[in-house]
């Protein structure tokens, strides 16, 4: 609601900003006004073009997305009909497979799940539906689709909406360096972006406390039909699933410069997973806490024999590989991989060996009066938010090397590449600064200083 009122608000503005343009043509002569003041016209018809193609934005589904039939897969829709009618859902409206290792409840948001309820879709991994066996598939289901048994996601859906309405705007998107006239004229759209993006962050800070119970319960929901022992082994068996297939991945680009490919990489993954166990401190700690959080795991309780149609009639319809000019055999593939996978192992570790610590300290100077808030991004990639009166101190790991730190935001804030290299086994303390360059109105965010943090 406070969004929606927002939104008229600005529709209000840009509707007296077009009947004051009306105004100036209509009794031009009359009044003293300049006929400049037009560009406060166009700048709310350009705010009510904006919002209006907003309206008719769609999430589009990406590219390895493949939809399949009940007939197409009658072992898998027989698992996801058992558990929607389990959980008395809704049939769901279209199941996709993906190459990767993923599975996921989701929908493709429009304006009108505000007042009705979105159709669901499901999708799932090749790299879990070749590896894993019936009951950690249903148990996997159960989870994802425990999702929409909880009353919060009847909330979470329509926030989930706003969300991607608001990021629908041409307006979020890099603004480069125009002439002042331009700069006016999007004056109006600038303002309602920057009421979108703190209006997101809100969302994202409100979201993140609520998301992790949310987590929780749909586990919940799982080991209420499913079992403890048997969801915990789908959860552990998903994370290292997903681990090998970062592996085999790892592989085929170590193979690129040669032009070999594997003629299966989901029996190659089944080899690599034969041998390929990633230690705790390789896990997502989040796994682990969902994992524990059931209890200590009981492996006498583990089944002796498992139920493995999915998966047998996966690796049926994975598509032939026999044509290609320069391959190798899977079981030569994932043999070869052995011997490189500490190799692997070492690059990942490294990835996250240094430990960042970037802090702007509250209030550092007078101005500005009014927060802003701006992205920080780590070798272009984002890591966080910042802002001027409230300081921040964010920490996260890195590989050894050479990296660099900048700040984005719409409009108003410059970033003077902060360039530093750091050691393997280290933390670092950076601090950030910011400065006015009170001739063009902009702010310019760099780091000033970087410390070892002893």
């Amino acid at each position: 609601m406070m969004y929606i009122v927002g939104c008229f608000c600005f529709v209000f503005l840009a509707i007296a900003s077009i009947w004051f343009g009306y105004y100036i043509i209509r009794d031009y002569g009359e009044h003293d006004l300049p006929i400049q003041f037009m560009i406060l016209s166009l700048a709310g018809c350009w705010l009510l073009w904006e919002i209006a193609k907003a309206f008719r934005f769609r999430a589009k589904l990406p590219s390895k997305f493949r939809s399949i039939e009940t007939h197409e897969y009658p072992t898998l829709f027989a698992i996801i009909n058992e558990v929607t009618d389990n959980l008395h859902l809704s049939p769901i409206e279209r199941v996709y497979i993906s190459p990767d290792a993923i599975a996921a409840v989701f929908i493709q948001p429009q304006l009108r799940n505000l007042l009705f309820e979105p159709k669901r879709n499901l999708v799932i991994g090749m790299g879990f539906l070749t590896q894993m066996d019936d009951d950690e598939i249903r148990a996997v289901l159960y989870h994802e689709f425990g999702h929409y048994v909880q009353a919060e996601m009847k909330s979470s859906l329509s926030v989930y909406t706003v969300g991607q309405f608001s990021q629908s705007f041409v307006s979020i998107k890099d603004i480069k360096k125009e002439s002042t006239w331009q700069q006016q004229l999007k004056v109006q759209l600038l303002l309602f972006t920057y009421y979108t993006i703190w209006f997101c962050n809100r969302i994202n800070k409100a979201y993140s406390q609520l998301a992790k119970q949310m987590e929780y319960d749909a586990d919940d929901v799982a080991v209420k039909y499913v079992g403890a022992v048997t969801f915990q082994r789908a959860l552990l068996h998903a994370a290292c699933i997903r681990y090998n297939y970062d592996v085999v991945q790892w592989g085929l680009k170590q193979l690129q410069p040669q032009n070999i490919q594997v003629d299966n990489i989901y029996l190659a993954l089944h080899f690599v997973g034969n041998y390929s166990r990633p230690s705790r401190r390789l896990l997502s700690s989040e796994v682990v806490k969902r994992v524990e959080r059931l209890g200590k795991l009981r492996y006498d309780k583990l089944p002796l024999q498992s139920v493995c149609k999915v998966r047998e009639y996966a690796m049926q319809i994975i598509p032939s590989q026999s044509n290609l000019t320069s391959s190798c055999s899977a079981y030569q593939f994932a043999q070869w991989l052995r011997e490189g996978l500490m190799i692997y192992m070492h690059q990942r570790e490294l990835s996250t060996a240094v430990l960042l610590e970037i802090h702007l300290d509250k209030k550092k100077h007078k101005l500005p009066w009014f927060d802003a808030t701006y992205k920080i991004m780590l070798d272009g990639k984002e890591i966080g938010s910042g802002n001027f009166i409230k300081g921040y101190t964010l920490k996260r790991r890195t590989s050894p090397g050479k990296h660099v730190i900048t700040a984005y935001a719409p409009s108003g804030i410059i970033s003077t590449p902060f360039e530093f290299e750091v050691e393997q086994d280290k933390s670092y303390h950076i601090e950030m600064d910011y400065k006015l360059h009170a001739k063009d109105g902009i702010y310019d965010v760099y780091g000033m200083s970087i410390i070892i943090i002893e």
